[in-house]
């Protein structure tokens, strides 16, 4: 059977349960690997187990994709002794199941939080009025018995829009959500998120988290005293060493479709034009909408950290039959949208905008959304880093946090050094998506980040 305890963790417990089934498993000592997945896009966390069976454990239990899976993981070094999370998932289906043996089989299970697999067999339709962010939390509550934690947000409320009233069109109460939360903004449009982390389950029950990018943008990155470092010859040098001193340098990082402009202007995020037209006040009004002024606003909000942004080039001119313009003076999309004012009163629809200048915020959302995407690396850490924040607090870093990064390229032509500040990859992260891996004796976690702040890394 594999053994999962080594050096950086252990799997305490890997409980399998089902009404049907009458005894529990514990599979803690047949796991081979688990990796966690967390999205800042995603109101819930996945996991994928891979479980050598040599007992014929499973063709005693027979998976319908009905079980539950409860795995507590925690850290063995002396220093993270008594440190550990569980969480408890529902298993959705088995991916694949290999021959690893004479008597051995491998298999590869898919799992979802409880609240995301309850959530298939409910559907809403029924009127809701209230503040986005009210509603969102009633229907958690009321229909998923799942908490929704507010973030400390920006200002002094938690968002900016009048109440609304809005009909949910029969569907479940995560996609209400986020059809939701699709319409929040703050004031200079930074979307709101509705998340879940690895960490935020009690007792089997699921806690989400409420937050809009600009509480995100204004926190202090978690490592902001003790920058993570890509160097390979750093690399080499602690491979050998303690995990606490292995835990500042980045494994490896890789840098595939980012800078995509072209990709930003077909979804409308450097150019564009919103019309709307209101079938009661028969009323129109067109808006053109540019990039660079959004960006001016997140500078004045401290989400650029004052410091250059690195998401577009403000000075790139575009010629279309004979006229020069820069590029987000342009059109490149045309948005439509038809309103009802009045259709409910004096409260607003879902698409209905009193304030004709906070109706780009439609259009800003989806900007924002686009620039984190459009320069976006997937970095490779040790998980002892994130045990080590388990040490200090019940959570540890995870999405929606942000990181400090100094990348370092060979120079052997500079002479004060054998290695020189990368410029233009060091800065400061949003944590986007996160992946933990546990497997044989290691814990690697791995970080899709988006570049939000330059970096001003000192040569070594």
């Amino acid at each position: 059977m594999a053994q999962i305890f080594g050096q950086e963790f252990k799997i305490s417990k890997a409980l399998i349960t089902a009404e049907r089934l009458g005894v529990d498993y514990d599979l803690k000592q047949m796991i081979g690997e688990v990796s966690f997945f967390e999205d800042l896009e995603k109101s819930y966390v996945t996991a994928q187990l891979v479980i050598i069976d040599d007992a014929g454990t499973f063709n005693e239990m027979k998976i319908k994709g009905s079980e539950q899976i409860e795995i507590t993981i925690e850290g063995v070094e002396q220093e993270f002794i008594g440190t550990s999370f569980t969480h408890k998932f529902n298993i959705v289906s088995i991916i694949q199941v290999q021959k690893g043996g004479e008597r051995s089989e491998i298999y590869h299970l898919n799992c979802i939080s409880p609240h995301a697999y309850r959530d298939q067999g409910i559907k809403i339709s029924r009127s809701y009025t209230g503040k986005i962010e009210d509603i969102c939390e009633a229907v958690l509550d009321n229909h998923l018995d799942t908490d929704l934690n507010m973030l400390d947000f920006t200002g002094n409320e938690p968002t900016r829009q009048d109440p609304i009233r809005i009909i949910t069109p029969y569907i479940s109460p995560l996609e209400t959500v986020e059809w939701l939360i699709d319409r929040a903004s703050t004031a200079i449009g930074a979307p709101y998120y509705v998340y879940c982390t690895l960490y935020d389950q009690v007792d089997g029950v699921d806690k989400l988290r409420l937050g809009d990018l600009e509480y995100m943008l204004n926190k202090t990155p978690f490592n902001a005293s003790s920058p993570l470092l890509y160097s390979q010859s750093r690399g080499q040098e602690v491979a050998g060493k303690s995990l606490k001193e292995q835990a500042v340098i980045v494994k490896d990082f890789s840098v595939e479709n980012v800078q995509d402009q072209m990709k930003m202007m077909q979804e409308g995020a450097v150019g564009a034009m919103m019309s709307s037209y209101d079938v009661f006040t028969s009323q129109r009004y067109s808006r053109h909408f540019k990039v660079s002024d959004l960006l001016e606003k997140m500078d004045g909000a401290g989400m650029m950290h004052s410091r250059e942004q690195n998401v577009f080039d403000t000075e790139q001119t575009l010629e279309f039959e004979g006229d020069t313009k820069k590029s987000d003076e342009w059109d490149h999309r045309y948005f439509n949208t038809i309103t009802s004012f009045g259709t409910y009163g004096s409260v607003n629809s879902y698409h209905d905008v009193f304030d004709q200048s906070q109706a780009l915020n439609k259009l800003r959302t989806g900007s924002i959304k686009s620039m984190l995407n459009k320069n976006m690396i997937d970095v490779t850490l040790p998980g002892v880093l994130f045990f080590a924040l388990l040490v200090k607090q019940k959570s540890a870093a995870t999405i929606g946090d942000l990181v400090d990064i100094e990348f370092q390229n060979t120079n052997v032509e500079d002479p004060r050094t054998d290695e020189t500040a990368n410029k233009e990859l060091s800065g400061t992260y949003l944590i986007h998506k996160v992946r933990n891996v546990f497997t044989s004796t290691r814990h690697d976690v791995v970080l899709s980040v988006s570049k939000v702040a330059e970096g001003k890394p000192e040569l070594t």
